[in-house]
């Protein structure tokens, strides 16, 4: 779904490109002069540009309803399910196991939210790729592109989820990774005028 939004915007650019050329009416031009010749002197193919501007609509609506698809996700990953907090308990009991075990304290909060596997892992699991204005999440320091590290001892996108939906209202300490270097927040999930209760979206990294 992202790839393909990509793809829009990348033929919305160009088609934009082209009708803003030179003696080009550009998306919503007149096509006529003052007089009401065609535009160019007649140089301009106007059959050209009608279909550029209809297939730009028509890119224009597919790429609303795919963000429109994508804000949804937000909402969706903030629903979580009672086997994550299942798999939550289960975990507190296998980092008490590894402690006894091992003498060792693990490197993560011991959440009900955090997973085995973030026990070792250090590396950014998700990407801000979109954060809407005034919301929670900008408020409190996170910026668009922000790699997340540490979502409040979770460390990833399905922990980070039952962390926020979990604890609405309290502050969570927050490491992301903006432009190379290591920040951190804290940021509190809450209500607000917005969809979700940080109104941002991660998108998973793949490693």
């Amino acid at each position: 779904m992202y790839k393909r939004r990509e793809e829009l915007e990348a033929e919305m650019a160009s088609i934009s490109q082209r009708l803003n050329g030179p003696n080009m009416p550009g998306l919503k031009g007149s096509l006529v002069d003052n007089e009401g010749f065609p535009i160019g002197g007649g140089e301009v193919d106007l059959y050209s540009v009608r279909e550029d501007r209809q297939r730009y609509n028509s890119l224009k609506n597919d790429h609303l309803q795919l963000t429109d698809a994508i804000q949804k996700e937000v909402n969706a990953l903030l629903s979580v399910s009672d086997s994550k907090e299942e798999a939550g308990a289960a975990t507190e009991k296998t980092i008490a196991r590894a402690k006894t075990e091992n003498n060792k304290i693990p490197l993560v909060k011991s959440t009900p939210t955090a997973t085995a596997t973030t026990v070792v892992s250090r590396k950014a699991f998700a990407v801000v790729d979109i954060l809407a204005p005034g919301s929670p999440a900008e408020v409190d320091g996170i910026q668009l592109h922000d790699r997340i590290i540490d979502f409040g001892g979770a460390f990833s996108i399905v922990d980070a989820a039952s962390v926020i939906q979990n604890n609405v209202g309290k502050s969570h300490r927050v490491v992301v990774n903006r432009a190379g270097v290591d920040e951190i927040l804290n940021i509190t999930p809450r209500t607000w005028s917005g969809n979700g209760l940080l109104g941002a979206h991660f998108r998973a990294l793949n490693f």
